[in-house]
This record gives C-alpha cells, sequence and structure tokens, in this order.
C-alpha cells in the first residue's frame, strides 16, 4: 500500500460515504476494477489522503506521452464500462442506493486527478465533482472514440476476423441465393433447413496472461521461477508486467467481438481454470451478451494452461459433422498441462471435419498454432493482416448484411 497524493487542507465530511462505495465495486468485481479508485483516508493532521495497493510510481496523466494517455483512458473506459453493467444490475435487483453509488462514479476522467501505476489507471479526490476544464483546453474528451485507445494491432486483426466470420457463417446463405433464382427485387427467401453455424470462444485464463504483450518466453520462465522472490530483480519483473497486458488485450478484443457479432449468432464461451476442468460458461444469445460481456470482464488470470482440455471441451459441445462450427482461441502459449494439443486438434479434424479453429497468439509465439494448422483455421498475431484488414472492413459488412438478408 502507498500514498499518492493528499489534500492541502483539512478532511470533511464524507469519507464514510466514499469508504462504502469502494467497497460495493469490491464485492462485485476483482481487484483491477476497484483499484480505479484510490483509497480515501485521514492523516495524523487530519488531511485527507489518497491510496492505492498498486505497485508502481504514480504519473500524472499529463506527464504521460500521448499513445501512453490513448492506453491509460482505453482501461478507464474498460473499469467505467464494468460499473454502468453493475449499477444497472443493482437498479434491476432493487438496490437503488447502491447503484445510485456508483452511478455518481460514472463519466469522463479528471484529468488533473487521474494517475498512472505502472500502466493502470488511477483516480484520486474522485468523490468531489470534476474540475470544468476551459473550453480553450486541448479537446481530449473528443478522442473517446473507443477503438482508437485499443493496442495498435488490436483493430486490424478484429476487422479481418470480422471478415472471415462473416464470410464462414454466411456462406450457406449467400450460396443458395448465388445459385436461386431471383423472385422480385430487394426480395429475400431464407432457408428454414439451413441452420445457422455454432460459435465457441476459449479464452485463456493461465498466470501468464498477467504479464505484458511484450514478454518474451525466456520472461515468462524467469517470472514463474521467480514468482516467491519477485524481488530479486524488480527492474526485470516492472518490464514483463508493464501494461498492456496479454489479459487486458484479450478482454478488449473478446469485448469488441461479442458487441460486432451478427445477432443471428451464440456464442459459447469457455475457460481455464488450472489444469482442471475447464469452465464452460454455457451459449449467450443476443440478449444476454451485455452480461457476457460483464462476466468478460470480471475474469482473472491465475494458475495452469490448460489448453488441450479447453479446446476439447468447446469441441465436445459443437457438431462439426452436419452443421458448421468455428472455435476462436484467445492463448498466449502452449498446454502446461502435460497433453498434446497438436493430437487433439488432429483429432478433431479427423472427427469433425466441418469445424475448424482460429487462433489469436495474444503473446505471438508458434507454440499452438498447430491448432489452426490442423483444423483449417488461421492464425493471427500482432505481425500480420494489418493492410488487408483494413481494406476489406467494409465489405465484411456488406456481406454479412447480404447473407442475412437484413
Amino acid at each position: 500500500m502507498q500514498r499518492v497524493t493528499r489534500d492541502a487542507g483539512p478532511d470533511h465530511d464524507g469519507l464514510a460515504a466514499l469508504v462504502q462505495t469502494v467497497a460495493i465495486i469490491t464485492k462485485h468485481f476483482p481487484p483491477s476494477v476497484a483499484q480505479l479508485y484510490a483509497l480515501p483516508r485521514t492523516g495524523k493532521d487530519g488531511a485527507r489522503e489518497w491510496w492505492t495497493e498498486l505497485e508502481g510510481q504514480p504519473r500524472l496523466f499529463g506527464e504521460l506521452g500521448a499513445e501512453q494517455q490513448a492506453t491509460l483512458l482505453s482501461l478507464y473506459e474498460q473499469r467505467q464500462d464494468a460499473l454502468r453493467q453493475l449499477a444497472s444490475e443493482l437498479e434491476n435487483r432493487g438496490q437503488a442506493s447502491d447503484a445510485s453509488a456508483l452511478r455518481r462514479l460514472i463519466g469522463p476522467a479528471d484529468l488533473n486527478n487521474l494517475y498512472s501505476v505502472n500502466g493502470y489507471p488511477l483516480l484520486v479526490r474522485w468523490g468531489e465533482p470534476a474540475a470544468v476544464v476551459p473550453p480553450a483546453a486541448p479537446p481530449v474528451a473528443r478522442t473517446r472514440r473507443r477503438w482508437i485507445w485499443l493496442p495498435w494491432f488490436l483493430l486490424p486483426l478484429l476487422a479481418l476476423l470480422a471478415l472471415l466470420a462473416a464470410l464462414w457463417f454466411g456462406w450457406p446463405y449467400l450460396q443458395r441465393w448465388l445459385h436461386s433464382e431471383p423472385a422480385k427485387p430487394f426480395a429475400c427467401v431464407k432457408d428454414p433447413q439451413v441452420q445457422p453455424p455454432q460459435l465457441s470462444v476459449v479464452l485463456d485464463t493461465s498466470g501468464s496472461m498477467q504479464l505484458s504483450v511484450d514478454a518474451t518466453l525466456e520472461d515468462e520462465k524467469w517470472f514463474f521461477e521467480n514468482q516467491d522472490n519477485p524481488a530479486r530483480d524488480l527492474e526485470h519483473l516492472a518490464r514483463i508486467t508493464r501494461a498492456p497486458l496479454r489479459m487486458e488485450v484479450a478482454k478488449q478484443s473478446l469485448t469488441q467481438m461479442v458487441n460486432d457479432l451478427h445477432p443471428a449468432i451464440d456464442m459459447r464461451i469457455v475457460t481455464f481454470d488450472g489444469c482442471r476442468t475447464p469452465v464452460d460458461h454455457g451459449v449467450f444469445n443476443l440478449a444476454q451478451r451485455p452480461a457476457l460481456i460483464q462476466g468478460i470482464q470480471g475474469l482473472v488470470a491465475n494458475d495452469g494452461t490448460a489448453l488441450s482440455a479447453s479446446l476439447e471441451a468447446a469441441a465436445h459441445s459443437m457438431d462439426g459433422r452436419e452443421r458448421d462450427g468455428v472455435i476462436v482461441m484467445f492463448v498466449d502459449g502452449a498446454d502446461g498441462c502435460g497433453q498434446n494439443v497438436c493430437e487433439v486438434a488432429q483429432r478433431i479434424a479427423r472427427e469433425q471435419p466441418r469445424l475448424k479453429v482460429n487462433l489469436i497468439n495474444i503473446s505471438n509465439n508458434s507454440l499452438a498454432d498447430c491448432i489452426a494448422d490442423s483444423t483449417g483455421g488461421r492464425v493471427y498475431s500482432a505481425n500480420n493482416a494489418s493492410q488487408l484488414a483494413v481494406a476489406l472492413e467494409g465489405a465484411s459488412q456488406d456481406v454479412s448484411s447480404t447473407a442475412t438478408c437484413d
């Protein structure tokens, strides 16, 4: 725990309410959300102090470079989205007081009181009204387009993934449309015998997802060998755990995928539980997507990498023989639980030929590429598809709307 700053004057009323608000957030979310708000305390001299459990040197927003500012605001918006969804849920449960307390926290960041601590956003003096920014100030608010704040490689990957998903999911409908006689202009005939494809997502929630996307295999080895003695090389630890973290990138990417998913497609999600049985969270339809996004934001990276078992669990829940299916895997490395994921992928290819697996490599290594290679899927990483995705982004929307007759 470290003190970030303190107020000049004596403490005033309202400390208990602030503490209670933090308690509400902590009750429903992992520390990553609650740690957005510095903890208020009354110092020995009566002044209010602001503390945090985040480790690292606090830096004011204005001291950061443009790219660091954008990344910090992106993480801030993620936390805000989680609070919005929780406030709505609490209101629906009849907990109006708690919902009202959370809604008072929702709004643009007060940049004069926003810090970066090891790449994570931290607000101090958040119980007070934000200072009004004069009109002549730099137009920071106009940069709130969320896609600008994502890691630079994430946009092209998502655009290309959306295109391929539209082509894959829409192909049965598009093929029938191309070979059918047109009835009349702007008419569309849907074939009830054509089943929509199945979609499952496997999200790596292993301990290595706590590391930076820039961390190497050697960094991973060092990290796990020194978990009990992190002070051995604090500079090395800070470098391999700085933002953007793999888990944050995966959450952003998957959330954007849910938002962009065609309304007719339901999504199953499977996550790791160490080397134990993977967690199948079930299938989510269009109406359940807000709950799905909230659940994604609450996931915590920890324990082993049950890559093979999770792939098997996702495939087992799908047809892949009489019905098309796609599994999208967000992973950062190879299986860490003693199984051969390449053999699993080869078996799926034999037994479920209409099921393919696309791999999004968060860590940019090739240890699990055999999954996509065996099933006819694709591998996406930080180093490919950037120019192609931008050119085809608009085309993917056209294919999707034509294929579904919307």
